[in-house]
């Protein structure tokens, strides 16, 4: 696929309106911020990753039109494994695009892939997990809800979460992994959408 045109412009415009650095543009779309510097030097996007920068340069303000790519995949960005955890695989470059989902796309919105049958009776090998990647703090909106989780060790989790005993840590349950009791979260993300195969 050719390079999507004027996309380092976009990206120009809205570094000129927000005085942003690299890293909270990166937050903003649900990248890397090596993504950022790359797409700044030239390197070519894939369809997803140029409709996320144009739905938050359509929300600054900078442009009004309606998007011009019919986007149809997702960006897979990691595998969901053994107790939970999702791993990613930067080495190995992208891992693919998922079809995208009955109810549409959030600019952030990304997919994990389920190996193995650790998560079974909640999620099967090989279905595909939709999430909205912003790492936002947890709120009680998500509670009892499956979210994509971030420790504050590193560690991305698929579990439900529920309130800690302490401020800012959160019970982690799953159908067939002990409870994580009191765990320091960063951020948290409902899944929106499991597809099965």
């Amino acid at each position: 696929m050719g390079k999507i045109p004027d996309h380092q412009a976009l990206l120009r415009a809205i570094f000129d309106k927000t005085k942003w650095n690299q890293a909270k543009i990166a937050e903003e779309l649900g990248v890397s911020q090596s993504s950022i510097s790359r797409w700044k030097d030239g390197e070519e996007l894939e369809r997803p990753n140029y409709v996320r920068l144009e739905n938050l340069a359509r929300k600054l303000g900078l442009i009004n039109r309606k998007p011009h790519v019919n986007v149809t995949s997702v960006e897979i960005v990691g595998y969901v494994g053994a107790g939970g955890t999702i791993s990613y695989d930067a080495s190995q470059g992208s891992l693919g695009e998922a079809d995208m989902p009955p109810n549409g796309a959030l600019p952030s919105l990304v997919a994990v892939i389920v190996k193995g049958d650790s998560m079974s009776g909640t999620l099967e090998d090989g279905w595909v997990v939709y999430y909205d990647n912003r790492k936002d703090p947890p709120d009680e909106n998500l509670f009892s809800k499956l979210c994509v989780i971030g420790l504050r060790d590193g560690r991305t989790l698929v579990k439900r979460l529920y309130p800690g005993r302490k401020r800012g840590h959160y019970d982690l349950h799953s159908a067939n992994a002990p409870a994580m009791l009191d765990q320091p979260v960063e951020w948290a993300a409902k899944i929106t959408w499991i597809a099965p195969t």
